[in-house]
């Protein structure tokens, strides 16, 4: 009977001048028309007419049940609020002649203002147990609606009853569990494509005129298929650390991992340890008298190494620099290894070192031995 109502009352809407336009299939698919849309006449400034919701949003406004805003919009895409819900289900009620039963007591809330023009939508609701107070006696009409919330609402406000025993994994065992069934088995709702129906998630209020349009228009040959169990999605894998062969420490790492994922010492905050590292090299350079200064990647194939013709290798240009602070190459590659490890400064008197993890070289100070 009440799908009857409904589209009498479309019926009887103004007269509105017919446009037909044509629309890609995959919106026809979606707003469930046939290829071509009717143009409505002064339509929604924000919704057009590839959506695939045009022709369902218009026949609701042109039935009386949606008004949209002052300014000509819709504003499909809002989060829809639980006094908006209210009013709207309580529109298509009045519209199709149906009143929702008392089952509670209606108490004053403290948060709604008898002058709000949804007083009485909210109070209806509230009588009908499809709305709850909060432990402090407020309504908030102003809070998102729940998708558990606008089940109750729908199921009830339309009389839906549960045609099949399906039931989303994440609403079993629930308040809702029947009300979600009434709408999965009547084909109001297909829940989210991992099989989950998001109980506590809220919706647009293109989605709830969806929700309500499909519940006033039910398709009596519809059957419901079971509801697949969700596939848990394997836990990610800690993306693994790159293993280093290189005399220094992590030289043949990509530039990115070296800056990534070096493990950093303990207490280790980034810019404030290199920031004191560069700082404690200046002192060094000072005291002992250091005449040069210098920096180089740890990258094996830094591309400003690779790019020299000074150096064959990364092994190369350790040597020389080996020879020049006068020490043997394994114990020089060994004071790299050891500040990168610690993230110390190593200070021998005739040469200095640290590493910056935040771009991967090495900083050096030194005199030269000649």
């Amino acid at each position: 009977m009440k799908n009857k109502l409904f589209m009498a009352t479309i019926a009887a809407a103004i007269a509105i001048p017919v446009m037909v336009a044509p629309i890609p299939n995959h919106y026809a698919e979606a707003a469930e028309t046939k290829g071509t849309v009717v143009l409505a006449n002064n339509p929604f400034k924000d919704v057009k007419v590839n959506s695939p919701y045009y022709k369902i949003i218009h026949e609701m406004r042109d039935a009386g049940i949606i008004q949209g805003y002052e300014d000509g919009t819709f504003r499909p895409d809002t989060t829809i609020s639980r006094q908006h819900a209210a009013a709207l289900v309580s529109r298509a009620l009045k519209i199709n002649g149906l009143t929702l039963e008392k089952t509670k007591e209606f108490k004053q809330p403290k948060d709604l203002r008898t002058d709000s023009p949804f007083y009485d939508d909210i109070k209806s609701l509230v009588e009908a147990g499809l709305l709850e107070m909060d432990s402090q006696g407020n309504v908030n009409p102003n809070k998102a609606l729940t998708r558990g919330e606008m089940a109750k609402i729908i199921a009830v406000a339309f009389n839906l009853d549960v045609k099949a025993d399906y039931v989303f994994g994440d609403v079993k065992g629930s308040k809702y569990e029947e009300y979600v069934k009434a709408l999965y088995s009547n084909g109001v709702t297909t829940g989210y494509e991992d099989y989950t129906f998001k109980l506590n998630g809220s919706l647009t209020r293109v989605h709830y005129v969806l929700f309500m349009h499909r519940a006033m228009n039910i398709d009596t040959d519809f059957v419901a298929k079971p509801i697949p169990t969700p596939t848990p999605k394997p836990e990610p894998k800690p993306d693994p650390k790159p293993t280093s062969k290189g005399p220094v420490k992590y030289s043949d790492w990509s530039y990115q991992d070296i800056k990534t994922k070096i493990p950093r010492p303990a207490g280790y905050v980034a810019g404030e340890h290199e920031k004191k590292n560069a700082e404690v090299l200046s002192e060094i350079v000072k005291e002992n008298g250091h005449g040069f200064r210098t920096s180089f990647d740890i990258e094996a194939n830094s591309p400003t190494r690779t790019s020299s013709t000074f150096f064959k290798d990364f092994e190369d240009e350790l040597r020389f620099s080996a020879e020049q602070v006068g020490v043997t190459y394994d114990e020089y590659v060994s004071i790299i290894n050891r500040v990168i490890e610690t993230g110390e400064v190593y200070n021998s008197g005739s040469f200095a070192m640290y590493f910056n993890y935040q771009n991967g070289r090495i900083y050096e100070t030194g005199v030269r031995n000649n």
